[in-house]
């Protein structure tokens, strides 16, 4: 009788302990690797400053030297895929635009690279990977300008709705918390942070919390959502809308 138990307990165990690993809603990020940039399988043959890019004579010829060839882009690997987009000649382009999130869209449209990215299962854990290391402390506004700047942009892509979509509920709550984390550190060093750079952790927050499982998010919460799309302080009391938010879901 005490064997049939015995067998019974260890049944039940492996029986749980197979739902566990195949519930959509739990599962954290796995560690990942990332390749050297200076050593990756495929680099922008023309870039700024170049005799080939002097000679374009519209922002569109720009544009169109930046695609990743058809035949290239399927063989990335998606953690060097990253490393590609964030290398887009025309990346700084975002910040040229009144509001972000409208550079940023512009970004979407035209990079061939970031759509593909979007479209890979392990997106979402190159990104969050990718994001985590990121070493704020040490970033200087004056110094370090551009990293700062790319910073926001790699909260853009962690909190794009084909990303989301893809997050298990867990991860959602190891994204939230690696935001929460970065955005503390944004606020301990304001002035290497400005209020643009503060309002996309803000941002990405509230689209990571917020939004349903295909990353939307609802008529309400894309209007509070609207009050970090651009390089302005959001009110007082919308960020403490916002910060009541984070708290209540972590």
């Amino acid at each position: 009788m005490q064997t049939k138990i015995s067998y019974l307990v260890i049944f039940m165990f492996i029986l749980l302990s197979g739902c566990r690993k195949d519930d959509p809603t739990t599962g954290n990020f796995p560690e990942i690797s990332f390749p050297d940039e200076k050593s990756l399988s495929w680099d922008y043959p023309v870039k700024p400053g170049s005799d080939k890019w002097k000679t374009f004579q519209s922002h569109d010829e720009m544009v169109e030297a930046c695609d990743i060839p058809e035949s290239v882009l399927p063989g990335l690997k998606t953690e060097e895929l990253l490393l590609i987009c964030l290398n887009y000649p025309l990346l700084s382009d975002i910040g040229a635009f009144n509001f972000f999130a409208d550079g940023y869209a512009a970004y979407e449209m035209n990079s061939n690279g970031i759509r593909e990215f979007y479209q890979r299962k392990d997106a979402p854990t190159v990104i969050y990977n990718y994001y985590k290391q990121l070493q704020l402390e040490t970033a200087t506004m004056y110094s370090s300008y551009f990293f700062v700047f790319k910073v926001s942009v790699v909260e853009y892509i962690l909190s794009a709705p084909p990303v989301i979509s893809k997050y298990t509920s867990n991860q959602r709550k190891q994204v939230a918390s690696e935001l929460l984390l970065k955005l503390n550190i944004k606020k301990s060093q304001r002035d290497d942070f400005s209020f643009e750079y503060l309002n996309s952790t803000y941002l990405a927050l509230i689209k990571v919390i917020k939004s349903d499982t295909s990353g939307k998010l609802s008529a309400e919460d894309e209007k509070l959502a609207g009050y970090f799309t651009g390089m302005f302080p959001a009110p007082e009391n919308i960020i403490k809308q916002v910060e009541q938010m984070i708290n209540h879901y972590l």
